[in-house]
């Protein structure tokens, strides 16, 4: 009963945040406010509406995914065939993402059902945190934009670095616990009238997970085109001329933005005459992982407790890393 208490919760929560959303554009439409106040809420609206359509194909894709690993993943099949290290299951972990071609949104809920059917959290973590980069999409992507301006090295060097600083946050923090969903719950601790039907118990496994991850897409989308709105982008451009700053405020700017990996070339391609490369490939490393679309579902997937911790790994492997192949003459 608490199980199905919490799923109805969870529902009625997204479905009040995407109402909240519904009478923001409401108001901006007739409310009489001034002119300043308009503009600014059509710019965020705009923003907002942006990043949401940008992550829900591959916020269903990731749902029906992690859906289907629920399902059809037997937990003592995955734990025979699994290595017994550590590192070459998150190195196993890192990889797989070329293999499912989706962003951050459908990474986290798909990573929540590996570690859920009795796969190591290092192995979830590792996917969870490459995924969204180390797919054909992304590799296609990024190659157009970036193999005719900075060579085949650059693009090979955004692989490599998110493989290496997936693999070394799976390890640096063994002390992730993944919470399961609430649909996860519910189906192992009742029976319904259509267990019989697998289509039907995939489709209701799929649904509860996007409903579950939605409302924090939503809050992050909001929180992205919020502090766009206030804080303008040329601030954040103004810093990039300090050599010192140029890889942080690359970072800090692809977390404001929060694109999808699969177009994120294209908007670093457009950034080349304002930022150094060894700081676009910050913005291509860091981005993907890292922004205030994926913070929410993160802490949805690991408790909020340790994503301070898991924000600065992966921002000090990202700094460290591309500061140590742009020493080394690398990009």
């Amino acid at each position: 009963m608490t199980t199905l208490v919490q799923q109805i919760r969870s529902g009625v929560m997204t479905l009040c945040t995407i109402a909240a959303c519904g009478v923001v554009v409401v108001a901006n439409r007739w409310l009489p406010v001034s002119a300043d106040i308009i503009t600014k809420t059509d710019l965020f609206i705009a923003i907002f509406l942006g990043i949401l359509y940008e992550a829900l194909p591959f916020l269903t894709a990731g749902a029906l995914i992690s859906a289907a690993i629920h399902q059809f993943l037997d937990p003592q099949w995955l734990a025979q065939r699994l290595p017994k290290s550590r590192w070459l299951v998150a190195f196993i972990g890192a990889l797989l993402g070329f293999f499912l071609p989706i962003c951050e949104c459908g990474s986290i809920p798909a990573a929540r059902s590996l570690v859920y059917r009795g796969a190591p959290v290092s192995l979830g973590v590792a996917f969870a945190v490459a995924a969204p980069v180390i797919n054909p999409i992304v590799f296609i992507s990024t190659s157009v934009a970036f193999a005719g301006v900075f060579g085949w090295s650059f693009v090979l060097w955004r692989f490599g670095l998110t493989v290496i600083i997936a693999v070394l946050t799976a390890i640096m923090m063994p002390k992730l616990i993944v919470v399961p969903s609430s649909t996860s719950e519910l189906a192992d601790n009742h029976t319904h009238a259509d267990d019989e039907i697998p289509f039907l118990v995939w489709l209701r496994h799929a649904l509860g997970d996007l409903l579950d991850m939605l409302r924090y897409v939503i809050i992050g989308a909001s929180l992205a085109a919020m502090i766009q709105v206030i804080v303008p982008n040329t601030l954040i451009l103004q810093l990039a001329s300090n050599v010192w700053l140029a890889i942080p405020a690359a970072m800090l700017l692809a977390a404001v933005m929060s694109i999808c990996s699969t177009v994120d070339a294209f908007v670093a391609l457009s950034l080349v005459g304002s930022f150094s490369p060894v700081a676009l490939m910050a913005f291509l490393v860091f981005g993907p992982i890292i922004d205030f679309k994926s913070i929410p579902m993160f802490a949805a997937v690991f408790g909020w407790r340790p994503i301070p911790q898991f924000v600065a790994t992966i921002a000090v492997l990202t700094i460290v890393l591309c500061s140590a192949i742009w020493r080394l003459g690398w990009v």
